[in-house]
C-alpha cells in the first residue's frame, strides 16, 4: 500500500512510544486477569493507521486512540464488569465506549460491533516522576470468548476484503446475533432453567441430584471436592453397578458414621470412605461385583481401605488398587 510520506512519519512518531507502552501493559495484564481469561494486544501497522485516519473521523491523528490496544477475553458476560473494574484499579480510564451500560446506539434490529471499549493511561506514581508513556492512550477492549470468537471468525469477512458482499456480511452479522442470544441464555441461566419449558428432570438428572443431597448431608464444605457433581456421578454410578438405591447407601453412611462415634474416616475421601463402607455392610455384594468379568466398571481401592481378611485380591478384575506412599 502506497502511504504519503507526512503519513508515514505521523506513524513512525507514535509507534516506538507504543512499542515501549505495550510491553508495560502487557506485564501489567497478566498479572491482574484471571488464569482462564485470555489477553493479546498489537501496535497498529502502518496500513492499517493510514486507512483509519483517512476516514477522517479522528480529530488527533497524532495521538490516535487505539494505536496500541489490548484485548481482555472473559469467560462470559457476567465477569465483564469485575474485569473492567480490574481495569479502573490498575490504570487511569480516560473515558469508555458505550458511555453508558444501559445505553447503545444500535437499534434493536442490528447487530453492529460494540463491545465495551474502556480508554486508558498508565497510572503515575506518586514517588516516580513521569515518563513520555504517560499520557499516552490506549484502547482495552473487554468482550466474552463468544464475542472474541466472532470477531475472530469473522474478521476477514468485514474488514480483509477487495471487494464488497452484501451476502456474506449478512451472514456475518446473522451469526453475531445467533452469540448474542447464546450469550443472554448464559447470562440468564438461572431465571431461564426455572420456565416452565425447561423446569423438568430426567431419571438421571433426579438420581445425581439425590447423592448430591446425600454428600452434602454426610460430609461439610471442607471435606467435599469443589466439584460435587462428579463426585455424586462417580457415587451413583457405583450404585447402579452394584444395583443398590441412594436410599441404601444412606442407610449405610449414617450406621457407619455411628460405629466411629459419629466422623466418618479422616484418611479417606468421601468416595473412598463410601467403598469401605460397603465392604463393610455389602461384603458380598462387592466381591461379586469386582470378580465379575463382564462388568467394565472399575473400582478404585487405595490403600487406606481396609480389605476383608479371607478375600483373594487377584481374582478382583474391577479392582484398581493403589499402593501406599513409601
Amino acid at each position: 500500500m502506497k502511504v504519503p510520506a507526512s503519513i508515514r512519519q505521523l506513524h513512525e512518531d507514535q509507534k516506538a512510544v507504543n512499542d515501549r507502552l505495550k510491553i508495560v501493559v502487557d506485564d501489567r495484564m497478566a498479572g491482574l486477569k484471571k488464569p482462564r481469561w485470555h489477553y493479546e494486544s498489537r501496535v497498529k501497522e502502518l496500513p492499517s493507521f493510514a486507512l483509519k485516519i483517512e476516514s477522517g473521523r479522528f480529530h488527533k491523528p497524532d495521538a490516535l486512540e487505539d494505536f496500541f490496544a489490548c484485548t481482555l477475553v472473559v469467560s462470559n458476560a457476567t465477569e465483564i464488569a469485575e474485569a473492567e473494574k480490574l481495569v479502573e484499579d490498575s490504570f487511569t480510564v480516560q473515558y469508555r465506549r458505550p458511555k453508558q451500560i444501559d445505553k447503545t446506539h444500535k437499534s434493536s434490529n442490528s447487530f453492529p460491533f460494540d463491545d465495551l471499549r474502556v480508554y486508558a493511561v498508565l497510572r503515575e506514581a506518586p514517588a516516580i516522576p513521569p515518563t513520555d508513556l504517560t499520557g499516552v492512550i490506549f484502547e482495552v477492549q473487554i468482550k466474552t470468548f463468544l464475542q472474541h470468537a466472532w470477531s475472530i471468525a469473522t474478521h476477514d469477512l468485514l474488514y480483509k476484503s477487495d471487494d464488497v458482499n452484501w451476502s456474506k456480511e449478512r451472514i456475518a452479522y446473522q451469526i453475531r446475533a445467533m452469540l448474542e442470544h447464546a450469550e443472554i441464555s448464559i447470562q440468564e441461566a438461572e431465571s431461564l432453567a426455572a420456565c416452565a419449558a425447561l423446569a423438568k428432570e430426567d431419571p438421571i438428572t433426579t438420581t445425581i441430584k439425590e447423592g448430591i443431597r446425600l454428600v452434602k448431608l454426610q460430609w461439610v464444605v471442607d471435606e467435599l471436592p469443589a466439584d460435587v457433581r462428579r463426585l455424586a456421578i462417580n457415587i451413583v454410578s457405583l450404585l447402579e453397578a452394584l444395583h443398590m438405591k441412594v436410599e441404601r447407601l444412606e442407610e449405610i453412611l449414617n450406621d457407619g458414621k455411628a460405629q466411629r462415634s459419629g466422623v466418618h474416616p479422616s484418611n479417606l475421601s468421601p468416595y473412598g470412605t463410601i467403598v469401605q463402607y460397603l465392604f463393610d455392610a455389602e461384603k458380598d455384594k462387592m466381591i461379586n461385583f469386582l470378580k465379575n468379568d463382564k462388568i467394565r466398571t472399575k473400582i478404585l481401592i487405595p490403600a487406606e481401605i481396609e480389605l476383608p481378611a479371607d478375600m483373594d485380591l487377584s481374582e478382583l478384575r474391577n479392582a484398581v488398587f493403589v499402593s501406599r506412599a513409601a
